[in-house]
């Protein structure tokens, strides 16, 4: 199994990028992926989603360090529940220890939980963006109006996660992305002309194409191919992990 990466600021950002992404380990034979988009609208909005990637990078290597000790394992979705639980519950904390207001906490988050030798993942979705899973896209969105984790820090965590939040299951992992809202972006960087792509080619692009497999820029590169042949960016920051069972690509090839 393979996980490219991409983030990169959109063109009508200037000091940074408001996305960040995640991919750690989180035991033997278990990962976990995130991508996180802060609020444009919200104060230092790269705070809220890069604070977001910190804390699940500290949660995933206190949870691999503790089936390494404990010699016990859980299951996705008992771990994805968990690892929501205990964000939700350090972010909160954390949110009355620095006295942010409202607006300094906002961010969306795609979460995954995949089992390598299993080939499968269990998802958690706040707010918005945009999954491929084996072939199908699958949209998140409220109307622009992400329903952040910030806005509920004072619930009860446990009703937080199951009203709040939306779960995907994935029982076979071939060729999956998350991806934050930033691929619907996509506007011509130069005014000059150029070869014309419609939004589900360049989806495609990203997604889909099974050139460079054995590149782990191939995300970079495919980004550099739109700008190049279709005179394309992104507008907003796009952040990506895509995750490819190399096996079955190579089945389906033959």
């Amino acid at each position: 199994m393979i996980f490219y990466e991409l983030t990169h600021i959109g063109e009508f950002h200037t000091n940074h990028n408001e996305d960040f992404l995640v991919s750690e380990d989180i035991g033997i034979d278990k990962k976990l992926i995130a991508v996180m988009d802060g609020c444009s609208s919200g104060t230092d909005s790269h705070f809220a989603s890069t604070l977001i990637g910190k804390l699940l990078r500290k949660i995933a290597k206190q949870e691999a360090y503790r089936e390494y000790a404990q010699k016990v394992q859980i299951n996705l979705n008992e771990l994805i529940e968990k690892v929501s639980l205990q964000l939700f519950e350090e972010l909160a904390n954390l949110n009355r220890q620095l006295d942010l207001n409202s607006d300094e906490i906002l961010s969306t988050l795609i979460l995954g939980i995949i089992d390598i030798n299993l080939k499968s993942a269990e998802l958690v979705i706040v707010g918005d963006g945009l999954i491929h899973i084996n072939g199908e896209n699958i949209e998140y969105e409220n109307d622009n109006r992400p329903d952040y984790i910030g806005y509920h820090l004072n619930m009860d965590k446990h009703l937080w996660f199951q009203t709040r939040t939306k779960r995907k299951s994935i029982p076979r992992i071939k060729d999956v992305t998350i991806s934050t809202d930033g691929i619907h972006t996509f506007k011509n960087h130069d005014g000059k002309l150029y070869e014309e792509i419609s939004d589900g080619a360049i989806m495609a692009e990203f997604f889909e194409n099974q050139s460079n497999l054995d590149n782990a820029n191939k995300l970079k590169k495919s980004l550099i191919k739109i700008k190049e042949v279709n005179g394309l960016m992104p507008s907003d920051d796009l952040t990506m992990i895509r995750v490819v069972d190399i096996e079955q690509i190579s089945t389906m090839k033959t």
